[in-house]
């Protein structure tokens, strides 16, 4: 009876934490396997979309049904346990963004006084998608492969060249967006799961969405603590 009871105890857990999170904060009831696949088809949990995890839930909700209906009949494994007690723990227990961030102390960061050349033997040495440009601890701006097009763009019969600053095309790469939107702020307290909705709705509408600044709470007047991309969530979602 201790693998029953410790699988309901898991599942008890994640069903009150869906029916809490994805209810409107109340605890009313709705069947468990109708709220996983509302969750699924409205992508709203990562964790719960990806097809390994939704086949886990899936087998436990049949094995919760077997045991309440008659426990002598099925005993989950130690391994069905150990992976569902993970994947639960993951849902129940979210990474926050601060925990998987690229602190600032340890960003590769470009300065106004910095030429464009410089700037992008850095991206191209490093595999870089971007670098911050930093001044007096302040973001001013993002750096991308793409910056110089935009100049480009912006200062239309303009030149540029490797010997350009960086504070010479300063307009192409500040935080007003224009001529393009490379990056969202973020809360350092926000989910992974939020994080990557932001990732999500920009595929939806087509942007170029490469990174999530985290401040304090979001704004973009706050001092600058890290950056997230994609791959940094992925990393931690699919392992």
């Amino acid at each position: 009876m201790e693998k029953e009871r410790e699988f309901i105890v898991i599942f008890n857990q994640l069903e009150k934490h869906l029916r809490i999170e994805y209810n409107q904060g109340s605890y009313s009831y709705s069947g468990f396997m109708s709220t996983i696949y509302r969750i699924k088809k409205g992508k709203k949990n990562p964790l719960i979309s990806n097809k390994y995890n939704f086949d886990l839930i899936k087998q436990a909700s049949q094995i919760r049904n077997i045991i309440a209906h008659n426990n002598n009949v099925l005993i989950p494994t130690d391994k069905f346990l150990k992976e569902f007690r993970r994947v639960v723990d993951k849902i129940c227990n979210p990474v926050k963004i601060q925990d998987i961030m690229v602190d600032f102390s340890k960003l590769k960061v470009a300065g106004l006084s910095d030429s464009v050349g410089k700037v992008i033997s850095i991206l191209k040495e490093k595999g870089y998608n971007t670098i911050p440009i930093i001044e007096n601890n302040e973001l001013l701006g993002i750096f991308t492969e793409k910056s110089v097009y935009d100049y480009l763009t912006i200062q239309k019969n303009s030149t540029i060249n490797k010997d350009m600053k960086i504070k010479d095309i300063i307009k192409a790469i500040d935080l007003n967006s224009d001529p393009r939107k490379y990056f969202e702020f973020i809360s350092k307290n926000a989910s992974i799961e939020q994080a990557y909705d932001l990732f999500n709705v920009d595929l939806k509408h087509r942007r170029e969405l490469l990174l999530l600044l985290v401040t304090e709470t979001g704004a973009n007047n706050e001092v600058l603590l890290g950056i997230v991309a994609l791959r940094d969530i992925e990393n931690v979602l699919l392992n």
